[in-house]
């Protein structure tokens, strides 16, 4: 229990408090970092298919015999 004067709180009203008004805050950074990892793995294969494409250039530029 925690006292402030006249008045107490228990800690599992604490708890619950603290946990509410955590939960916005975590969803925020949760969905950044998801935005994040999401945006790195789209620039990664964008990355590999510039590279094919590029080997499919040399490929067509090159003489054949």
């Amino acid at each position: 229990m925690v006292e402030f004067g006249a008045v107490s709180l228990e800690w599992g009203t604490v708890l619950i408090q603290l946990f509410i008004f955590l939960m916005p805050l975590v969803l925020v950074v949760a969905c950044c970092l998801f935005i994040v990892k999401r945006t790195t793995t789209k620039q990664k294969a964008i990355d590999e298919l510039e590279k094919r494409v590029a080997a499919l250039e040399q490929e067509i530029k090159r003489p054949k015999l």
